[in-house]
């Protein structure tokens, strides 16, 4: 919760509670820590952004490790493992907004070998279908209190429903937890010409409290938790198969690019040697 023009009062109301110690000159650590409430949106606000990203400074990066599982009648099958990495940066907006530009890379690796994969035999189908990667490219996003502010999608043939949450959060025994969760539904407006979509991406993000409150760390660390719980996706030709597409993965944000997952950055020299070889570099784009 940074505005531009307001960033300094902002940190001031927020440190509120440590007025006498400061009048008097005390610099002590804790006297300069804010008074972080997780039932004050605009708390919510900043804390979201110090875990799931970043302050305005250095570029930060996120790795998540995840399984991917097709779930038919309750029974769990594991489709491959997921390897997921961001590089990001930060700037402040005016009305405490902020932009994140963003770059991701996913891949994904056969559950048995570790082997990057290519083809995927579907148990459920008993089809061989390639498997599709989207290439790294750089985006914006901008978070308001209200969460994220997303482009409209242009399906004409589609009723879409979208929601993006940032909340709530708690504060036990010296950790901070915050929700970042997002939702689009996409309905037929016939359905024999197109197909149900719906997309839930739960997120989790948690660290330490004196890190979050710290005016001076722009960039705590921070572990991720992530779920999603989705509609088949075109490329894997499910038909009329039910069921559902979910993941289960752990993540962790980082200052420095050669401390993400050595096997996500092997994969990600081969296939996108460029971003591997610079990551910072599309981020100034």
């Amino acid at each position: 919760m940074m505005g531009v023009v307001k960033r300094r009062a902002v940190l001031s109301a927020l440190a509120a509670g440590i007025g006498a110690p400061a009048l008097l000159g005390v610099r002590s650590a804790a006297a300069s820590m804010l008074k972080l409430d997780p039932n004050n949106p605009e708390h919510v606000h900043l804390i979201h952004r110090k875990l799931a990203y970043c302050m305005p400074g250095a570029p930060a990066f996120m790795w998540l490790k995840a399984t991917r599982y097709g779930v038919v009648d309750s029974r769990v099958i594991p489709f491959w493992d997921m390897h997921v990495g961001q590089a990001f940066a930060t700037r402040d907006l005016d009305d405490g907004a902020y932009e994140v530009t963003i770059w991701t890379a996913i891949f994904y690796t056969d559950v048995s070998t570790g082997k990057f994969m290519e083809r995927f035999a579907n148990p459920l189908t008993n089809k061989v279908v390639d498997v599709r990667y989207n290439a790294p490219r750089v985006g914006k996003r901008t978070y308001t209190q209200h969460g994220e502010e997303r482009e409209p999608i242009n399906r004409p043939e589609m009723n879409i429903m979208r929601a993006t949450g940032v909340g709530p959060a708690w504060i036990e025994n010296g950790l901070i937890w915050v929700r970042g969760d997002t939702s689009t539904r996409m309905e037929p407006k016939d359905p024999g010409k197109a197909k149900l979509s719906q997309v839930n991406d739960w997120s989790t993000y948690t660290g330490r409290l004196s890190d979050v409150a710290d005016p001076k760390n722009l960039n705590p660390r921070a572990n991720w938790i992530f779920n999603d719980i989705n509609t088949w996706p075109a490329w894997l030709e499910m038909g009329d198969q039910p069921g559902n597409y979910v993941s289960r993965g752990i993540g962790q944000k980082e200052r420095d690019f050669d401390a993400m997952p050595e096997v996500w950055r092997k994969m990600l020299a081969e296939q996108y040697p460029g971003y591997a070889k610079d990551p910072v570099a599309p981020l100034k784009g």
